[in-house]
């Protein structure tokens, strides 16, 4: 096992993955809960069992790399079920702040993007749950579900139930 203890580095975020041959990286899949996780085990898609051991406060993130003795180690994050709510009425604040107080008394994280609001969920089932809490709103609001890789807004802390 190889024990990694921090961050070297992101392929999203700065200069150094231009020069990283991307073909040699091996690629640890983690799912979204798990980024936020500082003690993890796991294994690599090329099978190197790596140890991830972070200060308290420290997370892992999208395309985090990892090094170890020249092996390098890309974290990639899982998709997962989101539900997006867009608007018919785009510059709507009080439609805007009512589905925000909504999936906010549902204790769910939430990214903004393009004035798309979305959110995790667990299974398609809740795609019903959603459409009786927005009743009144139905029809200003379009909601569907996606599998993609879902980064919360970092600006409040939101816990999920």
């Amino acid at each position: 096992m190889i024990k990694i203890t921090g961050v070297c580095g992101n392929i999203f975020h700065d200069n150094k993955s231009e020069s990283i041959d991307k073909s040699s990286l091996e690629h640890l899949k983690i799912s979204r809960g798990e980024l936020e996780k500082n003690r993890l085990r796991r294994e690599t898609d090329q099978g190197t069992d790596v140890g991830i051991i972070l200060e308290p406060g420290m997370r892992l993130y999208n395309g985090d790399l990892l090094e170890d003795n020249g092996k390098m180690i890309v974290v990639e994050q899982m998709p997962e079920k989101v539900l997006t709510v867009s608007f018919s009425e785009a510059q709507n604040p009080e439609l805007q702040l009512l589905v925000g107080h909504i999936i906010g008394n549902r204790h769910r994280p939430i990214t903004i993007h393009d004035g798309i609001v979305s959110f995790p969920i667990q299974s398609d089932s809740e795609l019903e749950v959603f459409e009786k809490l927005f009743a009144g709103i139905i029809d200003k609001i379009q909601l569907k579900i996606e599998e993609k890789i879902f980064s919360p807004h970092m600006g409040a802390d939101v816990h999920e139930h």
